[in-house]
């Protein structure tokens, strides 16, 4: 019974690691999909094509953002669980392979999703910077980095404004500014997140040393107290002997002092109790000094 519980409860973790696998390659696709996305969106002239494309990719990164953090906990379940496992439990090494190839393989997609919005960001500050420069040809490298900490600015808005195309201009660098303020959230997001699952990795090895120690310390515990064992069985094999020994002389002590008192009583004269007593009768007599014995 015990056997098969221990197979059933395998199979169970082995169902729920396959799971969390499942979505984090879930999450691959999602972020192989972002990232073709973006490129359109960059190469994009229309800007009704362009608003499509950025409405299909923000629908993944929720999708995606979501997957990941609900994966990371899942994971961090199963570390929770590993770690009230004994080292010796047949099934230690199979948990804790399963958890570490889980939280690498979504560590690796963190960062690789990490990659692409970084990518991204850069090519979209690359673009607005060439779409100022059109609109402002005379626009200096000071001016063009001023633009780009914040191109919503009133003096960035009137010189835009100067030319005949500049209020859908305006429009567009708007968005992509916004668009760019929201892809550095979900770059800090999985900067944190990336954090987490390093600190769960230095959590499990420092689990794992402090499961060996303890296992160390077990043993020297047991062998201590083998040790113990073994002496206090010869005490109390000496103490038992020192007591019948105890016993044996109060045994000798009794006898003897049995001995004593019974030599030392009075026995009783058994000549008296058989000799007749011995009357003597004085008879008058003319003759005083007559004495008649009877």
């Amino acid at each position: 019974m015990a056997h098969s519980s221990s197979s059933n409860d395998v199979g169970q973790y082995l169902d729920k690691t396959e799971a969390v696998e499942k979505n984090i390659d879930i999450i691959r696709a999602n972020i192989s999909r972002i990232k073709e996305l973006q490129t359109l969106i960059l190469g994009s002239t229309l800007i009704q094509r362009e608003e499509s494309y950025r409405k299909e990719r923000d629908g993944l990164i929720n999708e995606t953002r979501t997957l990941i953090f609900e994966n990371k906990d899942r994971i961090k379940q199963f570390e929770y669980e590993n770690s009230r496992l004994h080292i010796s439990d047949p099934n230690y090494e199979l948990h804790k392979r399963r958890h570490e190839f889980l939280r690498e393989k979504l560590t690796n997609a963190v960062s690789e999703y990490q990659d692409v919005a970084n990518a991204y960001i850069r090519q979209q500050e690359d673009r607005m910077a060439r779409q100022y420069k059109i609109v402002n040809p005379n626009a200096t490298q000071k001016e063009v980095d001023n633009y780009m900490k914040n191109p919503t600015q009133p003096v960035f808005q009137q010189a835009m404004l100067r030319t005949g195309e500049a209020h859908s201009v305006l429009d567009q660098v708007k968005k992509r500014h916004e668009d760019i303020k929201n892809i550095e959230l979900t770059i800090a997001e999985l900067a944190a997140l990336l954090k987490e699952l390093h600190l769960q990795a230095e959590e499990q090895d420092q689990n794992i040393v402090q499961i060996g120690e303890n296992t160390e310390k077990v043993a020297n515990n047991l062998g201590k107290a083998n040790g113990n064992l073994n002496i206090a069985h010869l005490h109390a094999i000496s103490a038992r002997k020192k007591k019948w020994i105890c016993l044996g002389i109060l045994v000798v002590i009794a006898v003897i002092l049995i001995a004593v008192v019974i030599v030392k009583i009075p026995r009783p004269n058994s000549n008296s109790s058989s000799s007749t007593p011995i009357y003597t009768t004085v008879t008058s007599s003319p003759n005083p000094t007559a004495i008649s014995m009877v």
